[in-house]
């Protein structure tokens, strides 16, 4: 009992090589680390009773199984989970607020900044036709017919306004742009000092040349821009999408960039990831197409690791984490912190 103090046991699972150095920072931290097989497509009855009740912290993306509730309330142990990205759609995270359990998760600046730098990025290049440009170039042509568009002038609808939609905002402040904002959570207090005005979904939708969809996704935001929210947008105006996949309808995108509703969009996260190589919108001449990297950077993938790893550590010290996902659940995770540090002394 008392070595399993000292070497708690941590599970991981990483879709990423890049990710997986914070296994090596547990290690020489003390941590016993187990990796669920690579290639696992489901959670069975044996891999459950193997992994879920010996654990003290679960740290990964679980790459084609997640942590289920099935999972969790196995985990008798089991003190906090990490995520070492901002998404937690993979967690259960109702059932581990439920059970006590904190959720923590990689909301470092290197994360949102890079975001918001790629939402800019990306309003910019669709108003300014890059890609048709730079094709037209490739393709051994010249100018264009369509000399694009100013974002200067341009009303631009930030659909959710934490910290990427805050930091697109303000990365925006002299564009002379109109900022509009859509996000049940946001304040005056919010928005106000960045020049943004919050309106309803709607009003956005009808209002906005570009829209910027920067939502997590969840029940409510599943499909949120759906056929009937472009029928409301603007003709000929803009998407971009760097929230989560399943936040947009792709099929009724695809229509509506075929039929020449939208004039262009631009994705990073997708329904199915990595979209089919035969996908439409994959090579579709109105879309700029990027595989959930575009706000990435070598900064970023220097601090994932080494963040990830902190957050685990505190948490398995009783400390808060640097980012945690429901705070909500600190007062229970107390509670349950403290009931299982009575039965490791118990045991010993």
């Amino acid at each position: 009992a008392k070595d399993q103090a000292v070497k708690p046991i941590v599970v991981a699972s990483f879709g990423s090589k890049v990710h997986a150095r914070a296994i090596g920072i547990l290690q020489d931290a003390g941590c016993t680390v187990r990796e669920i097989p690579s290639g696992t497509s489901a959670w069975t009855p044996v891999l459950i009773e193997d992994y879920a009740p010996s654990a003290d912290a679960w740290i990964g993306t679980f790459p084609g199984i997640g942590l289920p509730q099935s999972v969790l309330a196995r985990a008798e142990r089991t003190r906090l989970i990490v995520s070492q990205i901002i998404g937690t759609e993979f967690i259960d995270v109702e059932a581990a607020t439920a059970l006590g359990i904190l959720v923590a998760h990689g909301a470092m600046a290197e994360n949102f900044d890079g975001m918001a730098e790629a939402g800019v990025l990306l309003i910019a290049a669709l108003r300014k036709q890059l890609m048709l440009k730079a094709a037209m170039m490739a393709e051994g042509g010249w100018k264009p017919p369509q000399p694009g568009m100013m974002v200067s002038g341009a009303t631009i609808g930030l659909i959710g306004f934490g910290r990427i939609g805050r930091g697109v905002a303000r990365r925006l402040g002299g564009w002379d742009a109109r900022l509009l904002a859509s996000d049940p959570h946001a304040t005056d207090a919010d928005a106000s000092p960045l020049g943004v005005q919050l309106v309803s979904l709607d009003h956005l939708l009808e209002q906005s040349d570009v829209i910027v969809l920067m939502v997590p996704l969840t029940d409510g935001t599943r499909n949120l821009i759906d056929a009937a929210a472009i029928a409301r947008m603007k003709p000929g105006a803009q998407l971009v999408c760097i929230g989560r996949g399943g936040c947009v309808d792709e099929g009724a995108l695809l229509a509506a960039l075929d039929d020449g509703r939208l004039s262009g969009a631009a994705l990073d996260v997708w329904n199915t990831e990595p979209p089919a190589a035969d996908d439409p919108l994959r090579r579709h001449p109105k879309v700029i197409a990027t595989g959930h990297v575009i706000g990435h950077s070598e900064e970023l993938y220097a601090r994932i690791p080494a963040v990830a790893a902190e957050n685990l550590l505190l948490g398995l010290r009783g400390e808060m984490p640097l980012h945690v996902r429901n705070p909500e659940v600190v007062p229970m995770w107390r509670r349950r912190m403290a009931t299982l540090v009575d039965q490791a002394g118990e045991k010993a």
